[in-house]
C-alpha cells in the first residue's frame, strides 16, 4: 500500500470528517490517528489538533473520550515499570483508570514502580 503526505490542516480537516459516531471506515481513521499518527506529530501539532477537535467531540462517545484523553496534554505521563527483569520508563496517558499506550495495550498496574505527569508546557 502507497502512503501519502498529507500537512497539518489536511489531517485536522479528516479528522474533523471522523469524529465518532460515523461509518466503520472513518472510525478505523479515528482510531489510527490516536495510535499511529500520533507519534509522527509534534508536541505543538498535538496540542493544536487537541485544541481544534476537542471542542467537536461528543463525550458520551466512548471513542470520542479515548481520542480526548491520547491528545490532551494535561493526561501524559511518564510510568516506570518493572518487566521482564528491567526497568523501563514509557510514555502513557490515563483512560479508563489505566495508564495506556494505544486503544489496546495499558501498563499492569502490578508492574508500575512510579508515574509522574509530563510537563504540558509545549516548549522546553
Amino acid at each position: 500500500m502507497s502512503n501519502f503526505t498529507i500537512d497539518f490542516f489536511e489531517l485536522a480537516f479528516l479528522v474533523e470528517a471522523c469524529i465518532p459516531p460515523r461509518p466503520i471506515a472513518r472510525s478505523m481513521f479515528f482510531d489510527d490517528v490516536s495510535d499511529k499518527h500520533y507519534h509522527h506529530m509534534t508536541k505543538e501539532e498535538r496540542q493544536r489538533l487537541f485544541e481544534w477537535i476537542s471542542p467537536k467531540l461528543d463525550l458520551e462517545n466512548e471513542d470520542c473520550r479515548y481520542f480526548y484523553a491520547r491528545f490532551n496534554p494535561k493526561n501524559q505521563y511518564l510510568v516506570s515499570c518493572f518487566y521482564d527483569g528491567k526497568v523501563q520508563k514509557l510514555e502513557c496517558f490515563r483512560f479508563n483508570e489505566r495508564y495506556c499506550t494505544s486503544k489496546n495495550r495499558s501498563i499492569i498496574p502490578e508492574y508500575i514502580t512510579n508515574s509522574s505527569l509530563v510537563n504540558s508546557i509545549l516548549l522546553k
